[in-house]
């Protein structure tokens, strides 16, 4: 075990921002259920890993505007 890499890479980790490090255990969390993944399962895991996959995606809330998504408003008028 290396335990100096392992005390290297936890104190690059706290010197990062919040946002860098929520940023580093998502991708952290993605590899983890990838790695978990990649081996040949049954549907019942697969299912409990993709009900942790839904829990651990990234929540967005940028909703757009009815108007914003309107045709006309999608396009350029200048063809």
């Amino acid at each position: 075990m290396n335990v100096q890499l392992v005390n290297s890479l936890v104190e690059v980790v706290l010197n990062l921002s919040p946002e860098e490090q929520k940023l580093f255990l998502e991708k952290l969390n993605n590899q983890h259920l990838t790695l978990r993944t990649s081996k040949p399962q049954t549907s019942e895991e697969r299912l409990l890993l993709w009900q942790e996959w839904i829990d651990t995606a990234p929540k967005s809330y940028a909703n757009l505007s009815d108007e914003v998504l309107r045709r006309e408003n999608i396009y350029d008028d200048e063809v």
